[in-house]
């Protein structure tokens, strides 16, 4: 059986690490914005 606990946990803490890479020279909320948009599209698997 697969635990989609800890395959959410992985994906987000992998979005989480590249969403920072991108936006280093953001300010927090603007980085928090990136990665929720980014977890959005692919949570969504759509960009509409």
């Amino acid at each position: 059986m697969i635990n989609y606990t800890k395959l959410i946990y992985q994906l987000k803490r992998k979005l989480s690490s590249f969403s920072k890479k991108i936006t280093k020279k953001l300010s927090k909320p603007k980085s928090k914005f990136v990665f929720q948009v980014l977890y959005g599209l692919l949570e969504n698997q759509t960009v509409l």
